[in-house]
C-alpha cells in the first residue's frame, strides 16, 4: 500500500486528463458521475492510507485531494456545457496551490510584511504556550487554538507583498483570512472572512451548482456546502488524527451550517458588538468538535509541527504565561 499511495499524485494527474478529454463529453450526466466520483473515491481513500498522524502535511493532503475532487465534480459532471480550454482547466486547480486574483487593497505593502512579523510572534507565543499546556478541549485553549490560526497566515502574508510588489499592484495571493475576529455572525464568518480559499470553493463548486441544476433554496445549498466540507474535515479527523469516529467533526459543520441557516431564515441582525460576542460564543461553544481534535493531541500535535524560526536567535520571544488550563 505504501508503495501504492506514491503513486497517487500521478494517478490523480492521469484522472484529471481522462475527465477532461473523455468524460466531460459524454451527455449522460449519470455516465459522468460515475466515471468522475469514483475514481476520486478510490485516489482519495489511497492518498489517506500511511499518512502521518498529527503532522499539518497530512492534514494538507488530505484537504487537497478532497479540494481536486469536489472542483473537478463541478467541471465534469455539473457544468460541461461552460466553455473551458485545456490552460484555464489546468488553471482551475493550479489555484489551489498559487490563488492569485486581482490585487484591490488600498494600503501600502510595507504593512502586509509587518504583518506577517507580528503574526509569527504571535504564532510563536501561542505555540509555546500550548507546549506547557496538558491535553485538553477546554474553552481556554479553544480560544487559544482560534488564535493560532488567525496568527498562522504570516506566511501567505509575505506572500502577498511579494506578488503585490512583482505585479506593481495588480496581483496578488488570495488571504487565508480576513480578519474572522470582526464576524457579527456565522454567516459572515464562514462566507467571507475566515478559510477563504475553502469558501470560495465551496461557493463555485457547490452552492452555486446546486441551486442551478436542482433549484435549491439558498438555504438547502448552503447546508449540502457544509455536508461537503463536514466530509472533507471528518475524513481528516479519521486519516490525519485516528479519530475512532468521524461524526463529531461532521457534526461541527453541520451545526454550523444550520446557524448560518437560521440567521437567513429570521433575518438575524444583531448590532455589531453584540453580533461579534454571539458569533464567537457560538463557535467557542461547538468547537471542541473539531478544534478539539488539535488541542487533546496538544502534546503530541504541537511538538511536530513547530513554526518556522522558533529558535532563532535574533527574534525576541513573548513572555508565556505561568497558566495552563487543564
Amino acid at each position: 500500500m505504501l508503495t501504492f499511495s506514491k503513486l497517487v499524485p500521478i494517478g490523480w494527474i492521469a484522472h484529471l486528463g481522462t475527465c477532461f478529454y473523455l468524460v466531460r463529453p459524454l451527455r449522460s450526466l449519470s455516465y459522468r458521475a460515475l466515471l468522475t466520483i469514483v475514481p476520486c473515491a478510490v485516489l482519495l481513500y489511497a492518498g489517506s492510507q500511511n499518512l502521518p498522524y498529527f503532522h499539518i502535511s497530512s492534514v494538507m493532503t488530505v484537504s487537497l485531494y478532497w479540494m481536486i475532487s469536489i472542483r473537478l465534480v463541478d467541471l465534469i459532471v455539473f457544468s460541461p456545457e461552460k466553455p473551458l480550454s485545456l490552460l484555464s482547466y489546468i488553471g482551475k486547480f493550479l489555484w489551489f496551490l498559487f490563488p492569485i486574483v486581482k490585487c484591490n487593497y488600498n494600503y501600502p505593502i510595507i504593512f502586509d510584511v509587518i504583518s506577517a512579523g507580528i503574526k509569527l510572534l504571535l504564532a510563536h507565543w501561542v505555540y509555546r504556550w500550548f507546549l506547557i499546556c496538558e491535553p485538553s478541549d477546554s474553552y481556554a485553549q479553544m480560544g487559544m487554538f482560534y488564535l493560532f490560526i488567525c496568527t498562522g497566515t504570516y506566511v501567505t502574508d509575505l506572500q502577498i507583498a511579494l506578488v503585490r510588489l512583482i505585479t506593481r499592484d495588480k496581483y496578488t495571493i488570495l488571504s487565508f483570512n480576513d480578519f474572522p475576529f470582526k464576524s457579527r455572525s456565522i454567516r459572515e464568518f464562514w462566507g467571507r472572512r475566515y478559510n477563504q480559499l475553502v469558501s470560495s470553493l465551496l461557493k463555485e463548486s457547490v452552492f452555486e451548482p446546486t441551486r442551478r441544476l436542482f433549484s435549491f433554496s439558498s438555504a438547502v445549498a448552503a447546508l449540502t456546502s457544509f455536508a461537503v466540507s463536514g466530509l472533507l474535515h471528518a475524513h481528516v479527523a479519521v486519516a490525519c488524527f485516528g479519530a475512532s469516529s468521524p461524526l463529531p467533526a461532521f457534526t461541527f459543520f453541520l451545526l454550523q451550517g444550520a446557524a448560518c441557516c437560521a440567521e437567513s431564515f429570521f433575518s438575524i441582525k444583531l448590532p455589531k458588538p453584540i453580533g461579534i460576542v454571539v458569533t464567537h460564543m457560538f463557535l467557542l461553544v461547538t468547537a471542541p468538535l473539531y478544534v478539539g481534535l488539535f488541542t487533546r493531541a496538544g502534546s503530541t500535535y504541537f511538538p511536530l509541527n513547530p513554526p518556522p524560526l522558533l529558535n532563532a536567535k535574533w527574534l525576541p520571544q513573548l513572555p508565556i504565561s505561568s497558566f495552563s488550563p487543564k
